[in-house]
This record gives C-alpha cells, structure tokens and sequence, in this order.
C-alpha cells in the first residue's frame, strides 16, 4: 500500500483502555469516529500527537474493525519526554493521530508455510500480520511463531501469546535469555528458537520485527537454510520518527525507510541497511 497523504490537522482519539506490558511498555487501545481514518494494514504505522508534547510515530499493534475502523492499539515503550507523558494519561484522556503511514506486510498466499520472527517489543508489530494470517490461511497450513524476550517480566501480549499457544497448525516458540523463579518454559534466544523453527520446516514467508543485531542474525540463518530473500520481510520500524519526509532520520542510502517501508523484503534492504539485512 502506498504512502498516505499527510493532513496538517490529527483525527481525535480518546484512550479507551491502558494495559500494562511490562515495566516500561503499555498498550494503548484508542477510540476513533467513525470513517475517520482508513484502515492500516499490518506493518503500517500512525503519528501521535499529544498537546504540548509533540508527536511521533508508532507501529499499530492491534486493529479493531468492524465495517469501518473505528478503534486500534499502540504498544509503546516509555523512553522520552512524549512517552513519559502518555504514560500519565488514563481512559478518556484526548490524543491526535496521523495515518496511516508506509508500506505494510503484503498478503501472504493462504496455503503458504508462514514463520514470524519478533524480538523484544517487535511482537507488537507483527500481532495484526499474525492475526490477519490465522483468518486468511487455509485449514492445513503451517504458521510458526518465533518470540524471545530477555526475561519472563519483559515479555509482552502475554495473553495472545497464550490464546495462540492452542491454535491448531500453529507451533510457537516463546523462549527467555534470563529465566526467573518459577519459569517453567524455554531458554535460549532468538537465533536459537529460530533454528529449532527451521529444523521443523523450511517457511515459504517470513516476517520479522526487532532489534538491528537480531535482524541480522535471523537474515543469515535464513540465508543459510535457503530461503528466498524476496520472501523474506523485516519491518526496521526503529528507524522511522516522523510522518513521511519530514525529519530525514530515517533517509538511507537514497531511501526514505518511512514512505518506501517500513517493511522491506530482504533482497531491498541489502540496499538500505545490510546490517538489519545480515549481510554487514
């Protein structure tokens, strides 16, 4: 999909539910009227604007759609003063949003054997391709889940994680570098639950969101088992800070991450950012 335009003035949203994450993350369920924005697809990313703070850009992590969209959910990590500051907010309270930004995750074909790939906060990005993905495919089709998190208290979206656990012809595996006391699931990282996910069958799609160095190191095992860079997708959502064009932060190697992204096949970003890419 491409870039929308950017209107000078924000929808108006109200926060209709908080939930805490973990210590440092919450969801944002936002209220929107009706027809008041178009529809994000998964991948895409909106501008929120909070009076007297500024804005900034953010994956959405949820939509919820009835005919029209009338409400979506940011999942945000409090890391600066806007941040800080919508952490102080409660139900009711007013905000302003852009959108919908960029590229998004394309179709995947329904009967494909789809692998998703997210670490840390990345999972939030990638929970509407997931769900998109558990209504579109068929009744035989494999679709494997790849999360890891630092520890047990960083985890996220802990209650899909365990509505997924149970889908039929869904496999995840959700392991934690740093186990705490009455941790009773996996350990290990990234890379590691990757390659169990390989070893079970070779995906036809993936798609993936997360730090730079573990983008990295899931495009080269990737690489390493054979699958096609133009089937491979990463959202390099930390790159991207404003609306499209705007700021410049994210302009590399004569690509604008926010209006050509921010998701990219892996074959695209050996020319964007060949670190994400695994070929640095």
């Amino acid at each position: 999909m491409s870039a929308s335009t950017i209107s000078d003035a924000p929808t108006p949203a109200r926060i209709a539910a908080v939930v805490r994450e973990s210590h440092d993350t919450r969801t944002f369920v936002l209220d929107l009227p009706d027809r008041a924005m178009a529809p994000p697809v998964p991948g895409q990313f909106v501008i929120l604007s909070l009076l007297g703070h500024g804005e900034a850009a953010f994956m959405v992590s949820s939509l919820h759609r009835e005919a029209v969209l009338h409400s979506l959910s940011l999942t945000v990590r409090r890391v600066g003063s806007l941040t800080s500051a919508l952490f102080g907010l409660s139900r009711g309270a007013a905000v302003g949003l852009r959108g919908p930004f960029g590229r998004g995750f394309p179709d995947f074909p329904p009967d494909a054997a789809v692998l998703f790939v997210a670490g840390d906060r990345g999972l939030a990005p990638l929970r509407p391709a997931i769900e998109r993905r558990l209504v579109s495919r068929t009744a035989d089709a494999t679709t494997h889940v790849v999360y890891g998190a630092h520890d047990p208290r960083a985890r996220i979206l802990r209650a899909d994680l365990e509505r997924w656990r149970v889908q039929e012809n869904l496999v995840l595996i959700d392991p934690v570098e740093e186990p705490a006391p009455g941790w009773t699931g996996a350990l290990g990282d990234v890379a590691s639950a990757l390659a169990c996910a390989l070893e079970e069958r070779i995906p036809d799609r993936v798609a993936a969101c997360g730090p730079p160095r573990m983008l990295g190191a899931v495009a080269r095992r990737l690489r390493s088992a054979g699958v096609p860079a133009e089937r491979v997708f990463f959202t390099i959502e930390h790159q991207t800070e404003c609306a499209p064009d705007v700021c410049g932060h994210c302009y590399a190697e004569d690509h604008h991450v926010c209006r050509e992204g921010p998701v990219f096949n892996l074959a695209k970003l050996d020319e964007i950012d060949p670190t994400a890419a695994g070929s640095a």
